[in-house]
């Protein structure tokens, strides 16, 4: 029973990770999402709806917000995600951005 309770509160709990990425606006929800560079994998990010970023570290929103358009430009960098969900193959997992560095502005792709 002990080791059962023990497994779940693991399951629970977030997992943090840092990931090489590009973030970017897209169509869709989550409408940002990390792509981790060298693989296939993109993170949805946690966000506002009306993609206010206030949930995004401060370095991020001061190097992304001033560009006015946030679907014309990403950010590469280091990003310190914590998981909202279990990762699966094939779904894009659900993650909270924690922190951020080595972040350079670049053109959308």
């Amino acid at each position: 029973m002990i080791a059962t309770l023990a497994a779940l509160a693991l399951a629970v709990q977030p997992q943090c990770r840092t990931v090489h990425g590009r973030l970017s606006a897209a169509n869709g929800n989550p409408a940002l999402r990390i792509w981790v560079i060298g693989t296939r994998r993109v993170l949805g990010v946690d966000a506002d709806e009306d993609l206010s970023l206030t949930q995004l570290p401060a370095n991020v929103r001061r190097l992304w917000l001033p560009t006015g358009d946030l679907f014309g430009a990403s950010v590469y960098g280091d990003f310190r995600v914590c998981s909202r969900e279990p990762q699966r193959p094939g779904v894009m997992q659900r993650v909270r951005v924690t922190h951020a560095r080595n972040l350079v502005l670049g053109p959308y792709r």
